[in-house]
């Protein structure tokens, strides 16, 4: 059978003395905790401790929260005529664009053909809404190339590309998470 301490007042007090009762983290980011009695105890390296349990999940949450490509990306697809899409390469032009790397990007498309792009086919799975890139519309030395767009909303439902030999114009192509916005930067660029 156990038996019963009896705690003095006095040794009580020398418990309570004992206890942590605040903590701060000073100027080297060293964790310092004050007892009651006055006395400190340097916990170390705090900064680095939290850094280093914290560091991983922070990153992760970013990552989620906010697109990798958000500086852009630059896709130079060469020498394009037919149906363009944006979610694929020609073999040899790099990875093919994602929901992530089509954001903030822009576009070289060297024209040598007619081009067509349907809205409804031509972008990367789970595009979200805020997406916007630009395309750079490169006409080739013939010139008179034309840009075909199915299912997108243009200003006054027009969008013409300058058709003189070597024109370039920017076409910038937004979503609201409905619809595909196509709309001209500029044209003719010299």
């Amino acid at each position: 059978m156990a038996g019963i301490v009896t705690l003095t007042k006095a040794a009580a007090l020398a418990i309570l003395n004992q206890s942590v009762v605040s903590g701060t983290v000073n100027g080297a980011g060293h964790l310092i905790l004050t007892k009651k009695d006055g006395s400190t105890i340097d916990g170390g390296d705090f900064t680095a401790i939290v850094t280093g349990i914290f560091q991983s999940t922070v990153d992760a949450a970013v990552a989620t929260a906010v697109f990798n490509s958000v500086s852009g990306t630059l896709f130079d697809r060469g020498n394009t005529a037919g149906a363009l899409d944006f979610k694929s390469m020609p073999a040899g032009r790099g990875p093919a664009p994602t929901n992530v790397t089509l954001v903030n990007s822009l576009w070289n498309i060297y024209m040598t053909g007619n081009i067509t792009v349907d809205a409804a086919t031509a972008f990367p799975a789970g595009v979200k809404a805020g997406t916007q890139f630009a395309v750079k519309f490169i006409q080739d030395a013939t010139g008179g190339r034309t840009l075909t767009l199915t299912g997108f909303k243009k200003s006054q439902g027009v969008l013409a590309l300058t058709s003189a030999p070597n024109a370039v114009d920017m076409v910038a192509f937004i979503y609201d998470g409905t619809s595909w916005y196509a709309a001209m930067m500029g044209d003719d660029f010299k």
